[in-house]
């Protein structure tokens, strides 16, 4: 049929439109034409020469056909060619195709779906026709091209088609177009005859042959404008169906709950199956030849098949996976089968089309594939396995049958088969378009929604893609969307900014909503700058890029942060098949070499640190040490070495683009932001749920387990895409820092502004910025200068927090005028407690509102202001004294600023606030203060509450008391009136008690508990530099828990004395914290009486105490050391006194200089009654005591040696008592005797306490002779008194305790000891009455 061809007039596409010019119009040039016309034809001479010999395959249904295909061919532009799988059209229709004259003006351009196909099917074409392979027939994959411009035919992905569109439009370089395989309306393919249907107009000598096994003609052939329809009938050999059901159920994928069961069942089945197919080839007389070929779903259900059958299978077999991902030298093993034997392929849906297994004659299919499935709303490419359809189904029949007869066994019923789709979901129906919709701006075809696809895509992964490529940066949505147009809703004090537009209503923008003061309406020149087509300049050199269109923005986002060098590694990396290799039988081992290559923080390092190894290694090592070097460490050599070619055409590429090369070595930093530029949608932040991340649209998501960040609890990290298998995965991660992440996307963040407020120290108006991005909050609260986002909400603002309540920052003299005014208004308010008197804030916020200029609101901007407007007018902004009061300013004298308590001038502040603590009168007591307050004084509280508080008590009595006071205001007012000077020198309880004393009431009666806290002045007890120490209501509760630093001395004077100093002052006063204070001084002995020793010169110093008792305690143990020292002979001659048995009583206790020292002081302790203050005094007491000191000394040695006697007559009788028996009533009498501390008695214990030991001893001994004959009654009274003792024992220091120990002590003489009489009426009634008294808890 060749011969048949004229030639004369052909030439090459590529020439004709120069042709046309040359030969008419402006340009005509006659001689340029001849010239160019002749070279061109010239072109088409030289390939019809080089036309391969062909002879078809006449063993192939589809050669029958031939003839007419070579007709169609010539005469029609399109044709369909339909046929059953194995009919040999991928390989016989471009031979047809080169008989019927094609490929001589252009090349054939044949495309396949996937890229081991164009690789194979080429070899068998070039096979075929008897020629090398990259002569006339050749192949162009992803950066990989064996052939020339010159080659007949070009096996290529429709990927690669796609891509040449955008240098060369018009396909100049083909004569004919085969599109085979479009069944799998993959996302190209459905673009690509798109893009035919409106080229084939423009090009009418441009042939188009559809070609596909189960191809859905009629919708095709409608297209096409009724495109003619070729129908291959007939196949090599005919296929059995076999129906071998593993379930009943219809399941329709893995998402199913049916599907468990299915997936456990099926290895058990297809065991079965493969039995069966043995058995099949032996009854049919050919054992040796039954291949089988078996459709899985996954890879790892490849891998447990595989391993099922190598156990329970048939011996003798080889059993062989394949799968994309699978290394070459396994590839070879299936399509290059070496030596006999048996085979069976496990594959998944790859050897679906296009591919040619040798040898199969049986195949058994699974009925399922993992499909991949976008989902829109969350970004996630979920990889759900799926029932296939029919046509999917009928392809996998296919490949049997075509050496011999075939068997093909469904592991599902015939009705579900029949249940399922025709055809396979076209790609365009489940992925994003944003490659599609860049192509499309590029090449200026309009919009999506305009474009005429096959089946439209669903609008919302039109929007979705629009949103990637504005993500990306690639399009501008200025040219999608109305100019923004700004808008702010302060709603509960916050605020929010977005842009309104149709096309942002209809869900095109989504998330990527933008606040106006980061995105102002664009500029003309903004405008200028894009193109016609909508891309950016961003986006106009991705579209000239092949590859992904987030690859592709990383790499433009490496020139930017001068990182290019590496992002194409990693770029190169991720545009391939991972190299990495982990064989089933050999994980663990792959683990660890790969880990060898891991980098911390990143798992995109784990390339560049693989590529500067495989570097050094091509410097270093020849191919075959490389090739054992990947192979030791579990990387595929072919994978290696396509991640190599595609780093050197992207450096090519980028190199065309004029991106600037770094000569430095990248950073952490700028490598990974270069990153984040084209992975803005696959950020997250974790979670407090364990390994769980907050990815963008509210998607959680897990780190998949083989990155370097699992299980780190990484904050922030960013990853190269997020898989949805049995879980949602992060795969391909880096950790990221939240600030990079806002640098990248200024223009896709959304604002939300909350709690704008004024900002003292900046002087400006603040709001708080929640930041997001798509949903995923990165910043949950940045502090903004709310100006900027509404000037008018912060001017008030500013008017309001800084002017109004004086919060300015600073204080000119305006604000302090006014502030002092106000303050003092306010105070007159909380004294009087009210809230009428005073204007409200909103007259004082007017009064500013009128005079400060509305674009006023900050510190700075006032500033200025007024330093323009004082000059003309100092008092602008004073405020009238008279504008502040509501009426008449009233009487505050009943309100003091302080409170005098005797000779105490304390200062007072009021609030008015029910609801805090420190309502009412505030009082500051300076700590050296606090004994000296008068709790009687105290009680009458402030002067002008005093009748409330008289009322408030009345109204606290019990109501049977209270019933005859009624009404109680009239009694509180002529009470009131009886009030005179001298009555509030005594408690108001008392006072209260006295004129009420008809009606039964006593002081007990009342109580400061059940009244208004306001009406008792809270105090507050400060130190020197005026610092809170403590603070409450109560003065009793206050001197209690301050005892320790009121008891303590203030100060000490220099020098130690050993007579009576002159300089002694008893009392002195002293200013603190602007308080007059008395203070006491005191005679301190350097050291305690019961440490001095016989030649002890130690004397007295001087020390200053705030409380007077504590003073007066001191002052008489100085008092008792100076006059010791002068007694001398005296206290010989006492001491010699002491008897023998005294001593020996004292003995156990200690020795007898311990003894000689307690009489001495308990003589001087008897001798000393009044305390001298000054030397005169102290001289005539001196004097008092030698003339009595021995008379003093003979009663205390009477005391002592009776005490001391009576002890040890216990003690004896305590020893001769059973333990068992009498045991708790001796631990009684010890803890009685304990409490006297007969050690060291007279130094711990006062003298008239002391002086009553002796009776209570007495008293004990009567209690031992009892006890024998009284144990029942004695145990009944330990009882009684047990609760006494233990409060006795917890308070033993306790000096306030004294008349409740001689209760006690009086109450075991009345249980224990009845023959003697007690001193007074005694019961433990009388007891709890003074404890109550006491007010201790």
């Amino acid at each position: 049929m060749l011969s048949d061809l004229n030639v004369d007039q052909l030439v090459m596409v590529r020439d004709r439109h120069r042709l046309s010019r040359l030969k008419k119009g402006k340009d005509a040039n006659p001689e340029q034409f001849q010239q160019l016309f002749e070279k061109s034809n010239h072109k088409v001479r030289e390939r019809l020469a080089r036309l391969p010999n062909i002879k078809l395959n006449q063993d192939l249904p589809v050669t029958q056909y031939a003839d007419q295909l070579i007709a169609a061919i010539q005469k029609h532009q399109i044709i369909i060619v339909a046929g059953e799988t194995g009919s040999g059209k991928t390989t016989q229709l471009p031979q047809i195709a080169m008989l019927a004259g094609r490929g001589l003006t252009g090349m054939i351009g044949h495309t396949q779906p996937r890229r081991l196909a164009a690789r194979s099917v080429s070899q068998r074409i070039a096979e075929e026709v008897g020629e090398k392979l990259g002569e006339s027939i050749g192949f162009k994959v992803r950066f990989n091209e064996q052939g020339s411009n010159d080659s007949i035919v070009r096996l290529m992905t429709d990927g690669i088609l796609l891509a040449e569109l955008s240098n060369d439009r018009y396909l100049n370089k083909y004569d004919t177009i085969i599109i085979d395989e479009a069944h799998e309306r993959s996302l190209n393919i459905d673009f690509i005859m798109g893009y035919l249907k409106q080229l084939i107009k423009k090009r009418p000598d441009l042939k188009i042959i559809i070609t596909s096994a189960t191809l859905d003609v009629n919708r095709f052939s409608q297209y096409f404008n009724n495109a003619p329809i070729f129908e291959v009938e007939g196949r090599s050999f005919p296929v059995e169906l076999r129906y071998k059901p593993i379930s009943e159920m219809t399941i329709g994928g893995s998402d199913d709950d049916d599907f468990d069961d299915f997936e456990e069942n099926l290895p058990r089945a297809v065991v079965q199956a493969v039995e069966e197919c043995f058995r099949d080839a032996e009854s049919k007389g050919h054992p040796e030849h039954a291949d089988i070929l078996i459709f899985s779903s996954t890879e790892q259900e490849i891998r447990e098949l595989q391993e099922t059958l190598q156990k329970f299978g048939p011996k003798h077999t080889q059993i062989l996976p394949l799968y994309a991902r699978l290394a070459l030298a396994e590839q070879q093993k299936i399509f290059n089968p070496s030596g006999g034997g048996r085979r069976i392929i496990i594959a998944t849906n790859v050897a679906e089309t296009a591919l040619t297994v040798p040898n199969i004659r049986y195949v058994i299919d699974s009925g399922f594939a993992r499909i991949s499935r976008y989902n829109y709303r969350s970004r996630v490419q979920r990889l759900p396995i799926e029932a296939i359809s029919q046509a999917a189904a009928n392809q996998r029949k296919g490949r049997c049958g075509r050496i011999a007869p075939g068997v093909c066994i469904r592991l599902y019923s015939e009705e579900d088969f029949q249940s399922r789709p025709e055809f396979t979901e076209p790609e365009i129906k489940r992925t994003n378009l944003a490659s599609v919709i860049l192509q499309m701006q590029s090449l200026g075809l309009g919009s999506v929604e305009s474009f005429d696809f096959i089946e439209p895509p669903d609008h919302r992964l039109v929007n979705d893609g629009r949103k990637l490529l504005i993500e990306l940066g690639a399009i501008d949505d200025v040219q999608n969307l109305n100019p923004p147009q700004s808008s702010v809703a302060k709603v509960g004090g916050t605020a929010s900014q977005d842009q309104n537009s149709p096309l942002s209503q209809k869900g095109a923008r989504g998330d990527s909503d933008r606040v106006t003061e980061n995105n102002p309406p664009q500029s003309s020149s903004k405008k200028a700058g894009l193109q016609n087509n909508g891309l950016t300049k961003i986006g106009q050199q991705m579209a000239k890029m092949p590859i992904d269109p987030r690859l592709a923005r990383m790499i433009l986002g490496g020139a930017h942060f001068g990182v290019l060098n590496e992002v194409l590694i990693i770029v190169a990396a991720l545009a391939v098949q991972d190299p990495r290799e982990r064989p089933a039988d050999k994980q663990m081992q792959a683990d660890q070499k790969h880990a060898l290559f891991k980098e911390a923080d990143s798992d995109f390092l784990f390339y560049i640190k693989l590529w500067n190894t495989l570097t050094e290694n091509r410097e270093n090592l020849s191919e075959n040490k490389r090739r054992n070097f990947a192979k030791q460490h579990f990387l595929s050599w072919l994978r290696l070495r396509e991640w190599k070619k595609t780093h050197e055409q992207l450096v090519d590429l980028a190199q065309g683009l004029k991106l600037s090369f770094n000569s430095k070595t990248a950073n952490y930093e700028n490598l990974h932001r270069a990153l984040l530029t084209g992975l803005l949608s696959f950020i997250a932040n974790k979670t407090d749920e364990r390994n769980i991340f907050m990815a963008v649209r509210q998607q959680k998501a897990r780190i998949f387990p083989a990155s370097t960040l699992h299980k780190t609890n990484t904050p922030w990290v960013m990853a190269f895409e997020m898989v949805e298998t049995s879980q949602v995965y992060l795969r391909t991660l880096a950790k990221i820092e939240p600030e990079w992440i806002l640098l990248a996307a200024p223009n896709l963040l959304k604002h939300h502004y909350f709690e704008p407020h004024w900002a003292k120290k900046p002087g400006v108006v603040n709001a708080y910025d929640q930041i997001s991005l798509f949903g995923l909050i990165i910043e949950p609260k940045r502090a903004t200068n709310f100006e900027k986002v509404d000037q008018a909400a912060a001017h008030e603002i500013f008017l309001r927090d800084a002017l109004t309540t004086g919060n300015l920052g600073i204080t000119p003299p305006f604000l302090k005028h006014n502030l002092l005014k106000l303050e003092e208004v306010e105070r007159v308010e909380d004294k009087l407690r009210r809230r009428d008197l005073v204007v409200d804030e909103e007259t004082i916020y007017q009064f500013y509102a009128t005079k400060v200029p509305k674009e006023i609101a900050s510190r700075r901007t006032f500033e200025d202001w007024l330093a323009t407007v004082e000059p003309k007018d100092p008092r602008y902004l004073f405020v009238d004294d008279d504008a502040l009061w509501m009426n008449d300013r009233p009487t505050t004298q009943q309100f003091p600023d302080y409170l005098h308590n005797h000779q105490l001038r304390l200062a007072a502040s009021y609030r008015f606030d029910p609801s805090h603590d420190e309502d009412g009168a505030t009082v500051k007591i300076p700590i050296q203060a606090l004994p000296q307050v008068d709790e009687n004084v105290w009680s009458w509280g402030i002067p002008g509450w005093r009748l409330d508080l008289m009322e408030a008590l009345l109204k606290s009595l019990p109501k049977d008391k209270r019933r005859n006071l009624v009404p109680i205001p009239d009694t509180a007012k002529k009470l009131m009136k009886l009030v005179d000077a001298q009555h509030l020198q005594a408690h108001i309880f008392d006072f209260l008690a006295f004129q009420l004393r008809g009606e039964q009431i006593t002081a007990k009666d009342f109580s400061f508990e059940r009244i208004d806290q306001y009406l008792i002045p809270f105090i507050k007890v400060i130190d020197e530099k005026g610092r809170v120490i403590e603070k409450g209501r109560h003065l009793d509760e206050l001197k209690a828990r301050c005892r320790t630093e009121t008891h303590s001395p203030v100060k000490q004077l220099k020098g130690e004395f050993k007579t009576f100093p002159d300089q002694f002052v008893f009392e002195a006063s002293q200013k603190v914290t602007g308080v007059v204070v008395k203070q006491y001084q005191a005679l301190v002995p350097s050291k305690a009486f019961a440490k001095l020793d016989g030649k002890d010169e130690s004397g007295i110093v001087i020390q200053t105490f705030n409380d007077q008792n504590e003073a007066i305690k001191q002052h008489r143990e100085g008092v008792i050391r100076l006059i010791h020292m002068q007694m001398g002979d005296l206290i010989r001659q006492l001491k010699k006194q002491i008897s023998k048995p005294l001593a020996l009583a004292y003995s156990p206790l200690g020795d007898k200089a311990q003894l000689e020292q307690m009489l001495v002081y308990a003589t001087l302790q008897m001798a000393i009654q009044d305390l001298p203050i000054n030397a005169e005094e102290f001289s005539t007491l001196s004097n008092d005591v030698k003339k009595t000191f021995l008379s003093h000394g003979q009663e205390a040695l009477k005391l002592i040696s009776e005490i001391y006697i009576q002890w040890q007559e216990i003690r004896q009788r305590l020893l001769m008592l059973d333990q068992d028996v009498f045991g708790k009533n001796m631990d009684d009498i010890e803890d009685q005797l304990d409490l006297m501390n007969l050690s060291n008695f007279v130094y711990s214990k006062p003298a008239d306490v002391w002086q009553e030991y002796p009776r209570y001893l007495k008293a004990l001994i009567l209690r031992l002779d009892r006890l024998p004959n009284n144990l029942k009654r004695d145990d009944a009274a330990i009882k009684e008194i047990d609760p006494w003792m233990e409060k006795l024992f917890q308070f033993k220091n306790d000096s306030s305790l004294k008349e409740v120990y001689f209760m006690v002590e009086e109450l075991r003489i009345s249980l224990f000891s009845q023959p003697m009489k007690t001193k007074m009426p005694i019961s433990p009634t009388r007891i709890q009455k003074v404890w109550e008294k006491l007010g201790i808890s």
